[in-house]
């Protein structure tokens, strides 16, 4: 095929060879296509099988299990701890329900924990915030506060 030029000397549009972003665009509009039919037609031959009896007996098992422990577990301190304050680990529960106090609390979670907070010390510029705390089991503790995040015990 020949080319036809132009009466000004140049060549027509569109009648030279196509460049590589014609051909990458086409290459890519081709490669959409053929993940288009791969996509929607595969898995229309495979046919689902029910489920093994001893699999959805071993299921309804567990669920049933995990169901009792819940309820047992709502019954519990931490439990009725948890439902006050669902965001919160069920396991950081159990351990504010025991009297633990321990870096990475939140100072609610911190009054939680606590019998009794004696003293706050507001931070200042060179020291944190610090409370002092009496535990459920008359310990002694001098807790010390960035921002909301508790940062370091102190038994006294």
């Amino acid at each position: 095929m020949t080319k036809s030029p132009r009466q000004d000397g140049g060549e027509r549009p569109g009648s030279g060879r196509r460049g590589f972003p014609y051909w990458g665009l086409a290459a890519v509009l081709l490669g959409m296509a053929v993940l288009a039919v791969v996509f929607t037609f595969r898995g229309k031959d495979e046919k689902q099988g029910p489920i093994p009896a001893e699999a959805l007996s071993r299921l309804n098992q567990e669920k049933a299990k995990a169901q009792k422990e819940f309820s047992d577990f709502i019954e519990t301190p931490a439990g009725k701890l948890w439902q006050k304050h669902p965001y919160w680990d069920p396991a950081v529960c159990q351990k504010i329900a025991e009297g633990r106090v321990f870096t990475g609390m939140s100072k609610e979670q911190v009054k939680e924990a606590v019998a009794r907070i004696e003293k706050i010390v507001p931070k200042n510029q060179k020291s944190l915030e610090t409370w002092a705390a009496e535990g459920k089991g008359n310990e002694k503790w001098v807790l010390r506060f960035e921002e909301n995040t508790l940062v370091s015990v102190e038994n006294r």
